[in-house]
């Protein structure tokens, strides 16, 4: 996933002959910090290692600690500050906490507070000195950017500690100084257009309750007319009914060839929307819509559509809420596998799940999504391996197309004491269903050449909703071509009509959905196929000729010679067949 990211820029990086590092991108993945120089805490402190970098627009940071922490939710409480020097100058900003900084910018992590001693004073948000965080969620691992504007640094050097108020320590000892530069590769916009391999895109997007608003509707036909998804799972939708937003979409992005999208909703806030047929729905799961949808005819079988809104926010309530709902939907999953459920999946469904998970607090439930980690098996039942190679489901990690960054969620007030976040997710059975690209769009952010290359405007994404769409380009797995074919004969056990007898030409004469070569429709111990093609008899009369004696009895006694033990049909080979031969003959007078 990070190659699919990196590619331009690591072209960029080789035509430059290294003088350029890889862009840093707020994704939760770490590995464009291997690079940069890190300080390493050898004191035993809560602090692991941190490092600065920056670019012309942006500060970032990376923190490694010792425990886990939400950096700013108190499920995990923390006590943790930055300090911000701004212009490495111990004569302009406080000295906070004897540190021997200039604090220019203190950062209180836990209260979510932004505290200005030069150029300001008082208290600001996060959003007001342009701060960002990757992950969202609990982590022993951090990666920061500050709005070089917002956040008023002056250079051309900053100097930044890390201070824990509960242990009274700080680190590094007085700070580690950064030269501001622009060594840092540029980012390079996204196409929108889709990879070679895709099959299906796909869509979220949290509506947040405005379907019915004519100026967010005129945002969202820009949005998806420049995106044109395939299928879409959408969140609350609670204000609207699933005829009137199909109505929107046939206006909107009308389905090639005449056709017309298919709309369903659950029993509160989820939609499902597809250019294909949705073949059947499980309103039941809690705060969460699984969806058979029938997607490209390559895909070999219909795909399983989960569009999601589990529960908000932090407490200890809401978080055990959001983790019981992962349970259930993962149990769900398993069942499906299993054929022990509503829904028995055939092998190698494309399993694609999304939506709106606020995914805030304890990152337990996005670990049960991915790994099938159950937490409450005594209420769920066991823990399994999710992806039909026996590993687990891929999280995967899209970002901004005109940022690197990876939230989808932004409040409209900078006054808001929360940050943006990663709250929208995509997730799939990644042996079966492959990324082959994707993005999350974020208007404001685009250059005016590019709005108008796609026909949006800047304000379109904020306008729409407070949640921004993702996007996902889908293609098969690695694992298609091993689907299984029990009986050798060239068809997948989910496309056979005869998983136990060999039968390429798939042949079912009175179309009953069981092949001829493993049905016996009169119960004469024959096969159809025998009937049909070996024996000339009646598929549908026990006694063809009428003269009392059963197909199977008269026709089928034992091989020629007994050369070949078992082959009650005289076809040289001992098949299913001759099970059922054998079976006929049961109870019968000889």
């Amino acid at each position: 996933m990070k190659s699919f990211y990196s590619l331009a820029i690591a072209l960029l990086f080789c035509a430059s002959g290294g003088a350029l590092k890889a862009q840093i991108q707020l994704d939760n993945q770490f590995n464009d910090w291997t690079n940069q120089p890190h300080v390493t805490d050898t004191e035993g402190g809560p602090f692991t290692s941190v490092s600065i970098a920056s670019n012309v627009d942006w500060l970032y940071l990376h923190v490694e600690l010792l425990n886990e922490v939400a950096l700013d939710e108190n499920i995990l409480p923390n006590d943790l500050h930055i300090l911000l020097d701004l212009d490495d100058d111990v004569s302009t900003g406080v000295d906070y906490a004897n540190q021997g900084l200039g604090v220019d910018l203190l950062i209180n992590l836990a209260d979510r507070q932004a505290i200005r001693y030069t150029n300001g004073s008082g208290i600001e948000t996060f959003n007001e000195v342009g701060m960002r965080v990757s992950p969202t969620y609990s982590s022993k691992e951090f990666e920061i950017a500050f709005d070089r504007g917002l956040t008023q640094v002056v250079g051309p050097n900053v100097r930044i500690a890390w201070y824990d108020s509960d242990s009274q320590s700080g680190f590094p000892e007085g700070g580690v100084s950064h030269t501001l530069n622009e060594n840092i590769a540029p980012w390079i916009p996204m196409s929108l257009d889709r990879p070679s391999g895709t099959l299906n895109r796909v869509a979220f997007w949290n509506m947040n309750g405005r379907m019915d608003q004519p100026n967010a509707q005129a945002a969202m036909e820009r949005i998806l007319q420049a995106v044109s998804p395939d299928i879409i799972g959408f969140s609350e939708v609670s204000d609207v009914s699933a005829n009137a937003v199909a109505n929107l979409l046939n206006e909107w992005i009308p389905v090639e060839n005449g056709g017309a999208w298919n709309v369903v909703k659950d029993d509160w806030d989820l939609m499902v929307a597809s250019k294909g047929e949705i073949l059947s729905s499980y309103p039941y799961v809690n705060r969460q819509f699984p969806t058979l949808v029938e997607g490209n005819e390559e895909w070999g079988v219909p795909l399983l559509f989960t569009s999601s809104h589990l529960k908000c926010c932090g407490g200890a309530s809401n978080e055990a809420q959001r983790q019981a709902e992962a349970d259930e939907y993962m149990a769900f999953v398993r069942n499906a596998i299993d054929g022990e459920g509503a829904l028995e999946l055939a092998p190698n469904t494309p399993i694609i799940y999304g939506g709106d998970l606020n995914m805030v607090g304890l990152d337990n439930p996005i670990y049960t999504l991915v790994t099938g980690d159950i937490s409450n098996e005594s209420a769920h039942g066991p823990d399994f391996n999710p992806d039909w190679d026996g590993t687990t489901f891929t999280e995967w990690n899209l970002l901004q197309t005109d940022d690197p960054f990876d939230f989808t969620w932004m409040s409209s007030s900078m006054n808001s004491e929360w940050m943006p976040g990663k709250l929208d997710y995509l997730i799939t059975s990644d042996a079966s269903a492959e990324l082959k690209g994707g993005f999350t769009l974020r208007t404001e952010e685009m250059s005016a050449d590019r709005l108008a290359a796609f026909g949006l405007e800047a304000s379109d994404a904020l306008d729409a909703s407070d949640h921004f769409i993702v996007v996902g380009d889908l293609g098969l797995g690695d694992f298609i071509g091993m689907a299984p074919d029990t009986d050798g004969d060239g068809v997948n056990d989910y496309e056979d009509n005869c998983l136990y007898a060999a039968n390429p030409d798939q042949n079912d004469f009175n179309v009953d959905g069981v092949g001829d070569a493993c049905s016996d429709s009169d119960g004469d111990g024959l096969s159809d196929s025998l009937e049909i093609t070996v024996y000339g008899s009646d598929p549908e009369s026990s006694d063809s000729d009428g003269d009392g004696v059963v197909d199977g009895l008269e026709l089928c006694v034992c091989s020629d010679n007994n050369l070949c033990p078992g082959d009650l049909t005289n076809d040289a080979v001992i098949t299913v067949a001759d099970l059922l031969v054998l079976l006929g003959l049961f109870g019968a007078i000889c």
